[in-house]
């Protein structure tokens, strides 16, 4: 027998197509766009929304939504460079962040699992209170106004730079390992058979005896862990930390997991999705801005992407539904007859 694509599996292949479609485009358009140079900063820039947007990925397949992202990048970034400021090397400082970010990860799995708050509102407010906390170790003159902050340590700079001269960053590297580690643990173990069940019916996963609480703890503290991660490697990058951090992140990331074939409402996409949403919409903004288009003009694309992925998932579900009821029907006649 066949099996039948579902919505996120026909919107993964056309991500590719429209990824294949732009590459033609603008090689075509652009003489150095398919440069080592543009290529390594493309993805650069691909993996710092993308590794937020493949532990936020966890959290929407089980049915969720995380909008703390954007305040956890900001914290940690910050917190981060306060560390390497004591003698912490990159490397420790890298495992302090990721520690961090999955820290606050667990705060929202937490309010959610026990005070029994919606994953909405829940995250919306502590990505408030993170960024608040980010403003609270920020840098500051003597006068108290923010300023810049360079990072001294040569370790934790290290973090940032090509592994080559003039070629991929680091954080390239890691953001393709992580994706493909995250689909196996999402597909081959319990913890990702159960967050699927759960995103798609919770009721019917509890009363099958899935730890519901459990998993989505766990989600929120692998979408904070990859958030921090993210902002280790963006500081690093930067050379500083800065209370800009993270912003717009949430909705970006939530954009290319959806852009990707993560269905809202959970049961359906995974980190290959957020993947490949990432490496989209990153291309997508590289090519418009090198044609000189305006920040709003990407954005308006943007939100017009998100407009039609949700648009094609209801009409989708609708025609499902209503080949499983004519199935049912046919089926019943079947046997009466």
């Amino acid at each position: 027998m066949k099996k039948k694509l579902n919505s996120s599996t026909i919107r993964r292949f056309i991500t590719i197509g429209l990824v294949i479609a732009l590459t033609a485009l603008f090689s075509l358009l652009s003489s150095n766009f398919l440069s080592m140079y543009n290529l390594s900063e493309l993805f650069r820039n691909a993996a710092y929304l993308g590794l937020i947007a493949c532990g936020l990925s966890v959290v929407m397949v089980g049915g969720g939504i995380d909008l703390s992202v954007g305040g956890i990048v900001c914290a940690t970034g910050i917190i981060c460079v306060h560390l390497s400021d004591i003698g912490l090397s990159g490397y420790m400082v890298l495992i302090l962040g990721i520690i961090t970010g999955g820290a606050f990860g667990l705060l929202n799995g937490f309010i959610v699992t026990k005070l029994k708050l919606t994953e909405f509102v829940t995250t919306l407010a502590s990505g408030f209170l993170f960024f608040g906390l980010g403003l609270v170790f920020a840098y500051r003159d003597d006068h108290g106004t923010l300023m810049a902050h360079s990072i001294k340590s040569n370790t934790y700079l290290s973090l940032g730079q090509p592994l080559l001269p003039g070629g991929f960053y680091l954080i390239s590297l890691v953001w393709v390992v992580l994706a493909i580690i995250l689909w196996v643990v999402m597909h081959k173990t319990e913890l990702g058979l159960y967050t699927f069940a759960i995103g798609s019916d919770e009721k019917s996963a509890r009363m099958s005896g899935v730890n519901v609480a459990k998993i989505k703890v766990i989600g929120f503290i692998m979408s904070g862990a990859f958030s921090g991660l993210a902002a280790v490697f963006v500081t690093a990058y930067e050379r500083t930390a800065s209370t800009s951090l993270g912003n717009m992140r949430e909705f970006l990331a939530i954009a290319a997991c959806v852009v990707g074939g993560v269905v809202l409402g959970g049961g359906k996409g995974d980190a290959v999705s957020a993947f490949l949403g990432a490496l989209f919409l990153a291309m997508l903004d590289n090519g418009l801005r090198k044609f000189g288009m305006d920040s709003y003009v990407v954005y308006m694309i943007q939100g017009s992407l998100i407009l039609v992925a949700i648009a094609f998932d209801s009409q989708f579900a609708k025609i499902s539904y209503r080949r499983r009821v004519k199935e049912q029907r046919l089926s019943a006649q079947t046997l009466t007859s």
